[in-house]
């Protein structure tokens, strides 16, 4: 049985849901009422944790789920529709979650409309959970278990045939040479719209995108190699999530792609991890990253090329900020988190000398 497309929270009634929850077996419970409560600060998407009241038949099913819908601002709808953030997430939960090693919650319904304008995903409640907030980072026992969880991902999948003739991971790889390609404008742009708030580290690798680095970096990242988060960051994980009975998931599947999934681990700890503290660790953290994509199975990566790969891919930190920046509604909030996000990526393409490396090709 198909999942009936909904549009917005108004339509997310009882009878709806009772719809999406039927089992594979054709069992549906009775629900009499819903209870919706916004959560997260998602830019592209609008989330809600539903909680339902049975009135009969509910034994065995969900006290509590999380359903995912576009977003309510047009603009920042019409920017996931472009991008295909809709359709390339129902195909993560629908055709790959299954295949891989990373946690991810359990997907109970996911359909998407065919001009990827509309989605819906019915998925498992993990609260409560501890999350670390992006504008204050998180600290090294943090950092290792989600390097861990990333390289879960990223291993489970390295080489896959089958996931390397999805078109719905190749899209992405589209995508983002398209963002590369405009990364001088929009650094431009991004320049102009934050002038007077960017601190002396921002405005020194901004001005670098304009020479044209993230077009040879994109000729590096796009490496087909595995499943690539593309997202990996704190507000997409969820620590000690079920009460402590998971020790991390990794959601918001929208923006995955197959390539270089070594991105991951630079974009995480670029965005994630206060300056001084990834200064001080990021070294030991990708070391322990790539001993456990070895771990995992991956025999063709050595610690040297891992190495490179985390240094050139701080760039892609960066473009993630500026294109998000100029593609969203200004906020107070998101403007905070996209400078937080941009100095800290900044800072940290200088600190491993990402421009020097991506010239030398």
């Amino acid at each position: 049985m198909s999942t009936p497309l909904i549009g917005t929270a108004d339509a997310l009634t009882p009878e709806w849901l009772a719809s999406v929850l039927t089992t594979h077996d054709g069992r549906s419970p009775s629900i009499t009422a819903v209870d919706l409560q916004a959560i997260g600060q998602g830019q592209l998407g609008a989330t809600y944790a539903v909680t339902p009241t049975y009135g009969s038949g509910g034994e065995g099913f969900p006290a509590r789920v999380v359903v995912k819908l576009p977003a309510a601002d047009p603009n920042s709808r019409a920017f996931a529709q472009n991008l295909g953030c809709y359709a390339r997430e129902v195909a993560f939960y629908t055709e790959a979650a299954s295949r891989l090693a990373v946690r991810t919650p359990q997907c109970w319904a996911a359909t998407v409309s065919e001009d990827g304008a509309d989605f819906v995903l019915v998925l498992e409640d993990l609260s409560p959970a501890r999350e670390c907030g992006q504008l204050d980072g998180c600290g090294v026992e943090e950092a290792r278990a989600a390097l861990a969880q990333a390289a879960a991902l990223h291993a489970s999948s390295w080489g896959d045939a089958e996931l390397a003739r999805a078109e719905w991971l190749l899209t992405g790889t589209g995508v983002w040479r398209h963002l590369s390609a405009k990364a001088p404008a929009t650094a431009e742009a991004f320049a102009e719209r934050f002038a007077g708030r960017m601190d002396d580290a921002t405005e020194r690798a901004v001005a670098g995108l304009a020479n044209g680095p993230a077009a040879v970096w994109v000729e590096r990242g796009m490496r087909p190699r595995c499943v690539w988060h593309s997202d990996f960051r704190l507000d997409n994980l969820l620590f000690d999530a079920a009460g402590g009975a998971v020790p991390l998931v990794v959601v918001d599947w929208q923006s995955v792609t197959w390539a270089d999934g070594t991105i991951d681990a630079s974009y995480f700890l670029g965005a994630g991890m206060p300056t001084e503290l990834r200064r001080e660790h990021q070294e030991s953290l990708i070391r322990g990253y790539h001993e456990a994509l070895v771990a995992g199975g991956v025999r063709d990566y050595s610690w040297d090329e891992c190495w490179d790969d985390y240094r050139a891919h701080a760039i892609a930190g960066l473009l993630v900020a500026i294109t998000a920046g100029m593609g969203t509604t200004p906020s107070p909030e998101a403007d905070a988190l996209f400078l937080t996000m941009a100095s800290r990526h900044a800072q940290h393409m200088l600190d491993v000398d990402t421009l020097s490396l991506l010239a030398a090709g």
